[in-house]
């Protein structure tokens, strides 16, 4: 399939308005980039890029036909002039145009996230080697580069780690590389299953690293874990509380991110009085740390 696209260039303050102006006309999809000079924006830190002009590029089928749609946006903007322009599109595979945009990234302590199509910018660290193919997790969120930088600062050896909602399975391999014996990643998505074999084939921990889906996880006094990472959404986080709490093993770590701000009072609340919390932000998300609590039986006495 071949497209078009259309690009303006506006001022910040104009950015929302246009992309849901563009999004309105059924654009496919709508993309920001730095328009200005001397303004640096790094992918590994998302948030809101300190950016004066912006360019706003929409993406549509190649039968739409793109200059009405120009001529209306400029007629919304009278008071200045809105530079755009209107291309076409070769087809192409975009999954892999999307991918090739990453490039290697240091996300903590002597720990990288190079693509399977770069070499490493520095060999001798410790990189994982990434293909996400079309899962999600690839370490420049903000939710997941916290995780991340806080798992390159562990020893977890011989820990047991669960990563639920794994996307990638670039945390549980990040686990791996910072010592632990064995990591299960878990996730409802079959596609994000099977891209957790292949990542961790790339990396040579298939001896130390299973993929499930949820309903295949085992559930044995084995298969207690010494951290669960859950790195998803609040809501989503709190409507899993008894079943990560189940993997959880007395004395055990929560790794729990996703989370905005203003959310992470009602996870915490949700998680009981069992667990010591601390927390890490980055932009406008926060990763709480919860470790268990001498008397937090009550908190784990889940039926297994």
């Amino acid at each position: 399939m071949s497209w078009s696209q259309a690009a303006f260039v506006v001022d910040a303050v104009e950015v929302e308005r246009l992309s849901n102006l563009l999004e309105a006309f059924l654009a496919s999809a709508v993309t920001t980039e730095n328009a200005g000079d001397n303004e640096f924006y790094e992918v590994a830190f998302p948030g809101t890029p300190d950016w004066e002009k912006v360019k706003v590029t929409a993406l549509f089928d190649e039968r739409v036909d793109l200059v009405p749609i120009v001529e209306f946006v400029q007629k919304q903007y009278l008071e200045q002039e809105i530079p755009f322009q209107i291309k076409k599109l070769v087809d192409q595979n975009w999954e892999r145009v999307w991918l090739d945009s990453f490039k290697p990234i240091e996300v903590g302590t002597d720990l990288w996230v190079c693509p399977t199509w770069c070499e490493p910018t520095q060999p001798k660290a410790r990189n994982i080697l990434l293909d996400p193919g079309l899962a999600f997790g690839t370490g420049t969120h903000a939710t997941t580069y916290m995780c991340l930088r806080w798992l390159a600062d562990q020893k977890l050896n011989e820990q047991r780690v669960l990563d639920y909602g794994s996307g990638s399975g670039i945390l549980a391999i990040a686990a791996l590389f910072s010592g632990a014996n064995h990591a299960d990643s878990v996730d409802i998505d079959p596609l994000a299953v099977n891209a957790c074999v292949e990542n961790a084939q790339r990396n040579s921990v298939t001896n130390r690293m299973s993929a499930y889906l949820p309903q295949n996880l085992p559930i044995k006094p084995e298969h207690e874990y010494d951290l669960v990472i859950a790195n998803i959404l609040a809501e989503v986080i709190i409507e899993l509380k008894d079943t990560l709490l189940l993997h959880l093993k007395q004395g055990g770590t929560l790794l729990l991110t996703g989370i905005l701000d203003s959310q992470s009072e009602r996870v915490k609340q949700h998680f009981g009085d069992g667990f010591d919390f601390t927390e890490q932000q980055h932009d406008q998300w926060t990763m709480l740390i919860a470790k268990n609590t001498p008397d937090s039986g009550d908190a784990l006495n889940i039926e297994r």
